[in-house]
């Protein structure tokens, strides 16, 4: 009879001989194109290297959709759409075996996100919001694997407690506590206001640039707010505790609008916004040459007739002289009209991306287009998903400098999400993100073929 002691070592032997042999059967991989070394599996680890076309290397296994291997001496995830030869490769094995456990605990984060295995490279299958039970039935690491409708599904163990929340129930959803709310300022204007913590909740309004909203939870990255009759959810870095010394949370009074009527002209693309000042959200652009029918001043702005309402523009951008032509057609689609929509674009490289954002200090990417079609006389509309449904669609070997490129935000398709200006010669010029704002990027780099729509023209 084998003896406890050697029973432990014996088995501990076969698990480590087991995770050898699963590197043992690691097959090469050749990719089909030049496609990005990533220091993570997915769209937003940070590229490490470029996997030159035809080059050829071990797979050191599979996460998902991506597989992990070694190029130019770095170690990281290509998108395995991109490789030959993948069919053999074996899964990364999990660091940290799953453990039977049983035991309940509750969600003390603002809302956690529940996905399909034990680390942020799985999808998100579900959230649970803050103070929610789960049932756990095992521990894989720093995640709990917990019963979840009717499958399983992980959570961070980071972001849990095994104390029930005294004003929550496993039948009752906790209830937001105001008496500690706290006052906040809006630090750009325009900011979404989104029904759930994340970017792919839907908006339920904005904010205005200096506008106060009382906060009543928070997590890292958004705050929950009370927003109308309820509540919404803004990202907390766009909120401040100290207001901005230029701008005022209440509106300004109608009664300092003083009653004018004549007609004015822009002299360049200008912004409609909502109130009398720039913390005041962008409803519209009126394009260099367009005739505004006043109604009011209200220092420095005009209240003007705008769509089924009003808006304000800025008197300074304005003239009472009408242009040479009595009227401004837009601009036909033609090359050389087409290379100044470029070069226009260009004079904003390097501005900050803000959401919601539509210019000139910062954009978002429809925001961005919509803005330098706006001075060339185009009106388009405002998401990138209803430029691409009102454009003419054109193929991709039709495209000429000016015309617009649209993306999904998933290489797996799906709706659009992104919309950029082509440059020509297999560039692009957009408001790409937070992080690098507006920029130029090549359409063919891997990433963007792998998320093409397509592309329109106006």
């Amino acid at each position: 009879m084998i003896s406890s002691e050697k029973m432990r070592f014996a088995v501990t032997t076969a698990a480590a001989a087991a995770v050898v042999t699963t590197g043992a059967f690691a097959a090469n991989v050749t990719s089909t194109t030049n496609v990005n070394v990533r220091s993570g599996p997915g769209n937003s680890y940070s590229v490490l290297t470029v996997m030159k076309s035809g080059t050829t290397t071990s797979s050191l296994g599979t996460s998902g959709n991506w597989t992990k291997v070694t190029v130019n001496g770095k170690t990281g995830y290509v998108y395995s759409k991109y490789l030959s030869g993948t069919g053999n490769t074996t899964s990364v094995q999990p660091s940290t075996p799953t453990t039977s456990t049983s035991k309940t605990v509750y969600i003390t984060a603002s809302a956690l996100n529940v996905r399909s295995g034990a680390g942020t490279s799985y999808n998100v299958i579900g959230t649970l919001t803050k103070g929610k039970s789960a049932s756990v039935v095992g521990t894989s690491g720093n995640w709990y694997k917990i019963k979840y409708g009717s499958g399983y599904g992980y959570i961070s163990s980071s972001y849990t407690s095994t104390n029930a929340p005294s004003n929550s129930t496993s039948n009752t959803p906790p209830t937001t506590s105001t008496s500690n709310a706290k006052t906040y300022y809006c630090t750009t204007a325009g900011l979404n206001v989104r029904s759930g913590p994340g970017t792919s909740y839907a908006s339920k309004g904005s904010l205005s640039l200096g506008q106060a909203v009382s906060v009543v939870d928070s997590s890292s990255y958004w705050h929950k707010i009370k927003f109308g009759s309820g509540y919404g959810y803004v990202g907390s870095k766009y909120l401040s505790a100290s207001k901005p010394s230029d701008s005022t949370s209440t509106p300004s009074n109608p009664s300092s609008v003083t009653p004018t009527t004549k007609t004015v002209y822009t002299t360049c693309s200008l912004n409609v916004r909502s109130g009398a000042g720039t913390s005041y959200s962008v409803i519209g652009v009126l394009a260099s040459g367009k005739s505004a029918s006043v109604v009011g001043t209200s220092g420095s702005w005009y209240k003007i007739k705008y769509g089924s309402g009003y808006g304000y523009i800025g008197s300074a951008y304005t003239t009472s002289t009408a242009p040479s032509s009595n009227s401004t057609p837009s601009t036909p689609n033609t090359p050389s009209s087409n290379s100044s929509i470029v070069s226009y674009a260009k004079t904003f490289l390097g501005r900050p991306y803000v959401y919601g954002a539509a210019g000139p200090r910062s954009f978002d990417c429809s925001g961005f287009t919509q803005y330098v079609y706006a001075h060339f006389g185009k009106s388009i509309p405002r998401s990138s998903a209803a430029q691409y449904a009102s454009c003419s669609k054109i193929s991709k070997s039709s495209l000429r400098a000016g015309d617009l490129v649209f993306f999904s935000n998933s290489s797996s398709g799906g709706s659009v999400g992104h919309v950029a200006i082509y440059m020509g010669n297999g560039q692009i010029i957009h408001a790409a993100n937070s992080r690098r704002g507006v920029c130029t990027d090549s359409l063919n780099s891997s990433y963007y073929t792998s998320h093409y729509i397509g592309a329109g023209r106006y």
